[in-house]
């Protein structure tokens, strides 16, 4: 009898371990998107006029780990401009809306942000 249950017992433990690495690996994932989230929130902060007010909506972490979202920030008289799409790879690689041509914003979200 004592047989039975060490297998049976064993079976269970891996059963249960090896649930608990699935949820592990899918909470990597998201904690590692959130990461890129933030970091890509820190860095359109850093070129916006107040960082304190930012909204940001429609957030995803794109190919290679680009922080792709919107983001609505207050213009020189206080007032928000309404929402502008962003990419972020890094801090000296985040690129708002109304930095570059329509056409080479919509190159460069259709290659890192879809």
């Amino acid at each position: 009898m004592i047989r039975l249950v060490a297998p049976l017992g064993a079976a269970l433990v891996l059963t249960v371990t090896l649930a608990a690495c699935g949820k592990t690996a899918a909470e990597k994932q998201r904690e590692e998107a959130a990461t890129q989230t933030s970091l890509g929130e820190k860095y359109v902060k850093e070129k916006i006029l107040e960082p304190n007010q930012a909204q940001f909506r429609n957030q995803l972490v794109g190919k290679g780990g680009a922080s792709c979202g919107e983001v609505n920030a207050k213009d020189a008289f206080g007032a928000y401009i309404g929402y502008q799409r962003y990419i972020s790879v890094a801090r000296d690689l985040t690129l708002l809306a109304q930095d570059v041509s329509p056409a080479e914003f919509e190159q460069q979200w259709q290659q890192l942000c879809r």
